[in-house]
């Protein structure tokens, strides 16, 4: 639907396909970074898992989380605390999830769901 605007307003087809091979383009280069991991994420107490993952980083004690399409909106936010989670009903994305819950900077709980074999990289948020 959104093509059929896009060419009666006049854009060009190849600036179209152009743009979305950016996209893809510039999200394939950014999940095929080191510190890059899968997860999802979401408030306290929500029923739901979002639909598509998101993708995050950590560094001593913050967490850089990015969605969208193209991986550019970003989340900054400062971690406290990490507890175990157990899952009830895990998302679909990433597979073998595991549960953390991340105590923020200011006191408000996030769930977030990674992978096990990623579960590790949160443990640099949290000083030993």
């Amino acid at each position: 639907m959104i093509w059929i605007l896009l060419g009666l307003l006049g854009v060009p087809i190849w600036l179209i396909v152009g743009v979305l091979v950016a996209v893809f383009y510039s999200r394939r280069h950014f999940r095929a970074q080191d510190d890059v991991f899968e997860l999802s994420i979401r408030s306290q107490g929500e029923e739901k898992w979002p639909r598509r993952p998101a993708y995050g980083r950590c560094f001593r004690g913050i967490i850089v989380v990015n969605t969208g399409l193209a991986l550019v909106r970003n989340t900054i936010q400062e971690v406290d605390d990490i507890t175990d989670l157990a899952l009830d009903q895990p998302p679909r994305k990433p597979a073998d999830a595991v549960g953390r819950l991340l105590t923020l900077r200011d006191g408000s709980p996030i769930e977030v769901a990674v992978a096990a074999v990623d579960a590790s990289r949160l443990d640099v948020l949290i000083p030993q």
